[in-house]
């Protein structure tokens, strides 16, 4: 059967990154680059349809980032009881509560205002917006959050004078739909944000993310390593997961003595929340029997959704990564408890070595604990969690091994990817549209459009927006072991990829 509409996905905007402690104009100024060509992207394809089809826009995941945001209780913003603010929040901000998350979702309308008013512009015009749960916005898994959002572009739309009887409130509703896991196009695309196949930021329970206290997000790595470490300090929260324990070093000497207490007492709050989240966190408590039930309860209710066989969802639910909360050997190794073991047992050796024995014989001793101490730190270096590019460049396949799709789309990476597994099957990343620090300028405001050709057919290009349109784009990155990127791209709007210039803005 014919689709009644074509396809664009997008993902990883980050709305609101900016509302931290440690915003810095470069970050607002980044976030206005992504904020123009949105905008710009939205009102085009507003205007322009395909074969007379109106438009999904599909947002991947990663669409508003409540996790990187921070409201402190002194703000006002919350109505929270006194006795219900634990010490740390007001350091770090308040916790990832429905209550704090509406807020935070009414702080980013007001912060990118005209991006909503284009979402609504766009749904206004007949197309759709479906808005899958990333890891940063898991909090759209809570109704009144999803309502906050769809409440504020209605208001945004229906209030202005030049819109009024356009589209009823009701109508731009419905058209803005919440999706807690994949968006499916059967025969064509299985779209996910992808964060339940990296451990660092997965959940033990996808369709129930909320801890066993029934109050919060549950916490894995990536939320605590941004929430106690990169929110609070001028770091490239996007590219937290690739530095080493020298490199966090470093990195915490330069911030001068007063900048190393802090990230030393950040440090101790990242670690106290992870090992307190391993303990909530057992599979064999009954919170957490509980939650597996609720999961599983909505399992089967996507299942009659989409009707996709409850059988199919169970197997691909099974791909995801357990959490690295869940595993007390990984988690030491995230946090670099390890490295720190192996350097204070290196250190204390090397001085009872030179108090208890002769100089002669000391210094090979301290030799030879200083290489099995390269070697050990190279084998934990090992055995820490793959990189999630490589992780989820591993799936696709075998979830085109369950599911009626062609192709896979991926986002959370924040590589754009491009890559064919045979058999007509393609796994796609979409990027980010995030301009500045990982990827760059020269690698965001990637999307995939997915239109139909005049028999019906679908026909997927990955893009990116430059110059006021969609050009095609060729990824740099590619799985490894699986050869070198294409040479050539296939023109999208009639303009090959080379020819289309970054944004002045941008570059």
């Amino acid at each position: 059967m014919r689709s009644a509409a074509n396809i664009l996905v997008i993902s990883d905007l980050h709305l609101g990154e900016d509302l931290t402690l440690a915003a810095t104009p470069a970050i607002s100024r980044h976030l206005q680059v992504l904020e123009r060509q949105l905008i710009e992207f939205l009102r085009h394809y507003t205007r322009r349809r395909r074969n007379g089809l109106p438009w999904r826009l599909v947002i991947n995941g990663d669409m508003v980032d409540f996790l990187a945001m921070c409201l402190l209780p002194a703000q006002g913003r919350v109505d929270l009881r006194t006795d219900d603010i634990r010490h740390e929040e007001h350091v770090y901000g308040l916790d990832r509560r429905r209550q704090v998350a509406c807020a935070k979702m009414r702080a980013v309308v007001d912060r990118h205002r005209d991006v909503f008013v284009a979402l609504a512009g766009f749904a206004a015009a007949g197309n759709t917006i479906e808005i899958i749960c990333g890891n940063h916005d898991v909090e759209f898994h809570w109704p009144e959050v999803q309502e906050t959002l769809r409440a504020a572009v209605t208001e945004l739309w229906t209030s202005a004078p030049a819109h009024q009887g356009s589209v009823t409130a009701a109508q731009l509703r419905e058209r803005i739909r919440f999706h807690p896991w994949f968006f499916h196009e059967p025969g064509v695309a299985w779209i996910e944000h992808g964060h339940q196949y990296d451990a660092c930021s997965s959940f033990d329970y996808g369709l129930e993310p909320v801890a066993p206290s029934g109050g919060a997000i549950a916490v894995n790595v990536d939320a605590a390593s941004v929430r106690y470490l990169s929110s609070q300090h001028d770091a490239d929260v996007h590219a937290l997961a690739e530095w080493s324990f020298i490199g966090y070093a470093q990195f915490a000497v330069g911030l001068g003595l007063r900048g190393l207490l802090r990230i030393a007492r950040g440090y101790v709050s990242f670690v106290r929340s992870l090992l307190r989240a391993w303990r909530q966190l057992s599979p064999h408590a009954p919170a957490n029997l509980q939650r597996k039930e609720r999961h599983l309860m909505r399992l089967r209710t996507l299942s009659r959704q989409w009707k996709v066989d409850e059988r199919v969802l169970h197997k691909v639910d099974g791909l995801r990564k357990m959490p690295v909360v869940n595993q007390l050997g990984l988690l030491a190794g995230a946090a670099f408890l390890d490295r720190l073991l192996l350097a204070g047992l290196g250190t204390l050796g090397l001085v009872a070595a030179f108090i208890a024995l002769p100089l002669l014989y000391a210094l090979p001793v301290a030799a030879l604990m200083f290489g099995l101490s390269r070697v050990t730190a190279r084998t934990l270096e090992r055995r820490r969690v793959a990189r999630p590019e490589i992780a989820l460049a591993l799936v696709p396949h075998r979830i085109l091994d369950h599911v009626d799709a062609r192709m896979v789309v991926f986002g959370h990476t924040h590589e754009p990817v491009a890559y064919p597994m045979g058999d007509g099957r393609t796994y796609f990343n979409t990027g980010s549209w995030i301009p500045a620090g990982k990827p760059g300028a020269l690698r965001a405001f990637t999307h995939l459009v997915i239109s139909r050709n005049d028999k019906g057919e679908a026909e997927a290009a990955l893009c990116q927006w430059r110059d006021g349109a969609s050009r095609a784009f060729t990824p740099g990155w590619v799985p490894p072991g699986h050869g070198t990127r294409p040479k050539t791209a296939t023109p999208v709007d009639g303009v090959p990829a080379t020819e289309a210039p970054i944004p002045a803005e941008a570059a």
